[in-house]
């Protein structure tokens, strides 16, 4: 039935209507008002160490140009226990903010788009009313039956009656000046920021667990080797009480022996302390409670994990490609995109919009006479808005707009001049740390070959245990330098790969395209 009748209510539209109409369609969306966004160029060295400053040499490290860095680059310290906490990394509290923003972005595009198309609503309604006798709506009925019927009219039009309504509304905003669709472009570049930004997280957290975890395994083999040290210094006051209880040696000897394995237990308790925090900042970041992660990192691997990045080269691919790769600049760009199409916006607000309505629908005072052909009632036409006195208010709003973009477009240089920086300070880092753990094994390598001459010199009777002791000690002392020096190393390592954006591909903060 509701069919038949909007045919027939469109069959009765006036030639003059559809002639009026029909060039409006013909126009609609073909005027894009505002500019048309043009993506920067970035400009990029040839080579990562071209753009540099300071005195250390960064040009001798070892890069893989030919390869980007890997999805997974914290695969590239070979530890299982670092594969397993980055897979848990979803679970996060931060990582879990960052798909709802993106989620709420993305349906914000969502609704935007909802204006291109047609707008229908559907209503209905059945009461008993009344009017008032001495309202407004009796008043003309009043005055055209001025005499002895006019009481009676409106008496009679006062008396209570039922009234049942049913109808749809359609409406279509003509996108003359590309109002919408500028809405839509700048609604895509926020949600492509959005996917940035969410790539961004990912990277940022990833860097700073694998950083917790390299700091954790530090304290964890300081503790060990503290513990060790602790042990031959208990030896050591164990030979100097012997000594002065038989009277070869003085108690001021044996006090301060007594002094420094006092000052060796006391840094203990503040390692183990520091231990329960980055266990507990990892937890965090995995979305876990204190302690349930126990088990996961005490089964650690005790290698010299630092001996993985001074073996592999980084893998960094061309500088190039930096722009198109790194979230934080890919976000800038589409802030400037969507800057530049609020131009659009703000300049199209200026001109008439356009709006096709129609509505059809049933209306009757009986229920019996609500579906016949008689209770029909339509409506069809276009309607026009035009701004004509603002107070300079829209044009204000259009220098907004304009001041805005120039904004983002400073930030978007700002942005990629900050990410060169980065890169450097991240290669200069890492080239420091290379060369302070290479100087540092060659000091223990030297110390532990001191070991050895004292410990043959022991055995052929030249010198006593003391000695002996003495010489393991040290080497401990170097060895547990060279573990805070392994897990900067490492940690250097990620910084390096995080201001390079590891692992993130552009492709994935550009938008998906919404069926129509």
């Amino acid at each position: 039935m509701k069919s038949v009748l909007t045919t027939r209510c469109y069959r009765r539209v006036p030639q003059l209507a559809l002639c009026l109409l029909l060039p409006l369609l013909g126009v609609a969306g073909c005027t894009r008002l505002g500019p048309e966004f043009q993506a920067p160029n970035s400009a990029a060295p040839e080579s990562w160490s071209q753009w540099h400053a300071g005195p250390l040499d960064t040009a001798s490290l070892e890069i893989d140009r030919s390869t980007a860095p890997e999805e997974a680059w914290w695969q590239s310290f070979a530890d299982p226990t670092l594969d397993a906490l980055q897979a848990r990394l979803h679970n996060g509290p931060d990582m879990r903010d960052a798909l709802l923003n993106f989620t709420r972005t993305r349906l914000q595009r969502q609704w935007v788009a909802g204006e291109q198309g047609v707008q229908l609503d559907a209503s209905g309604s059945a009461g008993r009313q009344r009017i008032s006798e001495y309202g407004s709506e009796v008043r003309m009925a009043s005055i055209a039956t001025s005499g002895t019927g006019s009481d009676s009219l409106v008496q009679a039009l006062a008396q209570p009656y039922s009234l049942y309504q049913a109808g749809f509304d359609a409406s279509w905003e003509l996108d003359l000046w590309g109002r919408i669709s500028r809405s839509i472009e700048a609604a895509d570049a926020d949600s492509r920021a959005a996917a940035a930004l969410l790539a961004q997280t990912r990277l940022s957290l990833s860097a700073e667990l694998s950083r917790l975890y390299f700091e954790l395994r530090a304290v964890q083999a300081q503790s060990r080797l503290l513990l060790q040290e602790i042990e031959l210094q208990q030896q050591q006051l164990n030979l100097q009480q012997a000594d002065v209880d038989a009277g070869l040696a003085s108690e001021v000897t044996l006090e301060s022996r007594r002094s420094e394995l006092k000052a060796r237990q006391a840094g203990l308790a503040p390692l183990q302390a520091q231990e329960t925090e980055l266990r507990n900042a990892i937890a965090l970041l995995l979305g876990e409670q204190p302690g349930v992660l126990t088990a996961l990192l005490d089964a650690s691997d005790q290698n010299d994990v630092a001996s993985v990045a001074l073996m592999q080269p980084l893998s960094l691919g061309v500088p190039s490609e930096l722009a198109r790769r790194r979230p934080d600049i890919l976000a800038a760009e589409a802030r400037l995109h969507a800057a530049t199409a609020r131009i659009g916006v703000a300049i199209a607000d200026l001109y008439p919009s356009v709006t096709l309505g129609a509505g059809v629908g049933l209306a009757a005072l009986s229920g019996g006479d609500f579906g016949e052909w008689g209770s029909r009632q339509w409506s069809l036409g276009p309607a026009f808005y035009l701004p004509v006195f603002h107070q300079g208010r829209l044009r204000t709003r259009i220098k907004l707009s304009e001041v805005e973009q120039q904004r983002a477009a400073i930030a978007y240089r700002k942005t990629v001049l900050g990410a060169w920086q980065e890169i450097d300070n991240a290669l200069t880092r890492y080239r420091a740390q290379l060369d302070r753990h290479a100087r540092l094994q060659q000091q223990l390598a030297s110390t532990r070959r001191q070991q050895e001459l004292i410990a043959a010199s022991a055995r052929a009777g030249l010198v006593d245990q003391r000695k002996t002791l003495d010489a393991r000690r040290a080497v401990l002392a170097q060895q547990r330098q060279l573990v805070q020096s392994a897990a900067q190393l490492n940690i250097a390592r990620v910084a390096v790969y995080k201001a390079v954006a590891g692992g993130v591909d552009g492709g994935d903060a550009q938008p998906v395209r919404e069926e129509k």
